[in-house]
């Protein structure tokens, strides 16, 4: 490795304007790079991998099959997608992976393998969904629309700009997304559809990254960043070359962009040149950062690590890549068109260091979004839209007339089908009521005067219609503490209902609470839907989330009940055994 010195008076006026600029060194020789392991499918693999929180590997090749790979390189299992796939995987929250195909469907596979649900499309995919943490997904279509869905796969509401996307959405912590459009302008929307602003931009953008600070920086085709505030407004503009900026990074104190002429810049969070390379090759992806270095990829297969500001370069040849996406320990996993899925460590063992937005599509399950925001700046957009105000103010009345009023209104959009764009902070309320007496009583005298068993009822029921993925959390502590058998085999069914249950928290809750009021008398109407709702977790899950399922049902099928609910515990737990054969 050859490195530069720079002369001493140089290194001073550097060291005064703040500037470091890395300079251009070669290797001796081009290596072809390390893999850690190396695992062959059945077709080529274009689309960048995604991973789980648990570090399962996912890539789908054009055989059709997703595969999900361990940590270590052995299969877990491969799932027939049933189409050639497109350049479109992200894995949520709850390890759900949504796989786009090109026949413009998008497939969501449980964590093991089966296929949960399909949705189809009037478009193809622009770029991996966003999967923010409640479940819900934001999915780009071609030319110009976004199109919300929950996490079963029920669309929330869509909206269609004026242009087509010229980047892939984006998305903060506190739910702001932003569309960059080739009408020269930057989008901002709310979580639930609405516009906030839309600011003109000078050029063609191409590319977008969410800052630590919350700003937003999009690439433009003649070259410059441009970074904006959540308020809409221009913070600061560089260029940084010629050509198209391909895209962009951000660190926990830099920005780093990347040019399709193989120029990579490191900016500071107020515009300022930090260091410079030239990797001299074409590059038409983002890089990744980690640990004290910055990782690109060339289009023709070279991996280029640069550690500014030493000046120090590493290239090594990686054969034929498709798509790559950067672990949290700082592996890069690489899809080849040679059929291979490919584990390179990083040379130098670095760990990879947290950032905001570290890679495209913001981490490596691609969420595509920056760590959750205080609550307070979600609550400052809802407190200025007027349908929230007045349904807040009936939810958060105290009255019990009021609050029938309000799940009136709900049920009501929900039957007509008008929820729409409503629905996240209408589930945000329901959440709120649903625990009345039990999560949130109100005391008067000692006692509560708030226990009405019939607005939980209510409550979880619509919830188990509408909500989101993490709504389970506040039916999960209902079951729980919930003494009223009625009201206990509503929220059991929404629980089934939402289905997606990774950790088992939703099938221990029912167990219990099945064991504390659905034995002894025998309660036929708990025993059904205690039945149907692990019966439901277990068909979303791939296969029953706890152990207490299977004892809970085999309970009920030996139990005092109805034959035909001691039927159905008996089938349900033939199809969970059945699953674990095939898998």
């Amino acid at each position: 490795m050859v490195s530069v010195r720079l002369p001493l008076l140089a290194v001073c006026i550097v060291s005064v304007l703040g500037v470091v600029v890395a300079a251009r060194s070669e290797s001796v020789s081009q290596e072809e790079a390390a893999f850690s392991w190396r695992f062959a499918t059945g077709g080529q693999i274009r689309s960048r991998p995604a991973i789980a929180a648990d570090g399962t590997v996912y890539a789908m090749a054009e055989d059709s099959f997703l595969y999900a790979v361990s940590p270590v390189g052995h299969l877990e299992w491969k799932c027939d997608l049933g189409w050639l796939p497109w350049d479109c995987l992200s894995v949520g929250a709850d390890g759900t992976i949504y796989a786009g195909l090109k026949n413009r469907e998008l497939v969501a596979v449980s964590p093991h393998g089966s296929v949960v649900w399909r949705s189809r499309f009037d478009g193809p995919f622009v770029a991996d969904p966003l999967a923010a943490p409640d479940g819900t997904l934001y999915v780009g279509i071609a030319p110009g629309t976004l199109v919300a869905l929950s996490h079963l796969g029920r669309q929330l509401w869509s909206i269609t700009l004026p242009a087509s996307f010229a980047a892939a959405p984006v998305m903060d912590g506190a739910g702001t997304i932003y569309l960059a459009a080739s009408d020269r302008r930057l989008y901002a929307l709310t979580q639930w559809g609405e516009f906030k602003w839309s600011l003109p931009l000078h050029d063609q953008p191409t590319a977008s990254a969410i800052a630590g600070d919350a700003t937003v920086a999009v690439g433009t085709e003649g070259g410059a960043v441009i970074v904006v505030t959540p308020d809409g407004d221009v913070a600061w503009h560089r260029a940084i070359g010629g050509a198209p900026v391909a895209g962009i990074s951000a660190g926990t104190d830099q920005l780093v962009a990347a040019a399709s002429s193989g120029i990579v810049v490191g900016l500071s969070g107020k515009g300022r040149e930090l260091w410079r390379a030239d990797v001299r090759g074409k590059l038409d992806s983002p890089p990744f950062l980690g640990g004290p270095g910055v990782r690109v990829l060339s289009q023709d297969g070279t991996m280029v690590d640069l550690h500014p500001p030493r000046g120090l370069e590493e290239r090594f040849s990686i054969g034929t890549p498709g798509g790559a996406v950067m672990g949290g320990d700082g592996t890069l996993y690489l899809g080849g068109r040679d059929w291979v899925l490919y584990a390179f460590p990083r040379p130098d063992g670095a760990p990879h260091l947290s950032a905001p937005w570290p890679q495209a599509g913001h981490d490596e399950r691609h969420s595509g979004r920056t760590p959750s925001a205080p609550r307070d700046g979600i609550d400052s957009l809802l407190n200025a839209n007027p349908d929230y105000l007045y349904l807040h103010t009936l939810a958060d009345s105290g009255s019990r007339e009021q609050t029938f009023m309000f799940l009136s209104e709900v049920r009501s959009r929900i039957v007509a089908g008008s929820a729409g764009k409503s629905t996240w902070y209408v589930v945000r309320l329901l959440e709120q009521i649903a625990g009345t007496g039990l999560i949130t009583p109100v005391y008067q005298n000692q006692k509560v005067i708030n226990d009405y068993p019939d607005v939980r009822a209510a409550a979880a029921s619509m919830l188990g219609t509408i909500g989101s993925a993490s709504s389970r959390w506040t039916l999960v502590r209902v079951v729980r503490a919930e003494s009223d058998s009625f009201a206990l085999s509503q929220e059991i069914q929404a629980l089934g209902a939402l289905a997606s249950d990774p950790d088992g928290a939703s099938a221990r809750a029912i167990a219990a609470g099945f064991s504390r009021a659905g034995t002894s008398p025998a309660d036929n109407r708990l025993a059904a839907a205690v039945v149907a709702a692990l019966d439901s977790i277990a068909a979303y899950n791939g296969r029953m989330s706890d152990p207490s399922s299977s004892e809970t049902l085999f309970s009920i099928y030996r139990g005092d009940f109805f034959e035909d609910i001691r039927d159905a515990a008996m089938e349900a737990l033939q199809r969970d055994r059945g699953s674990s054969e095939v898998r």
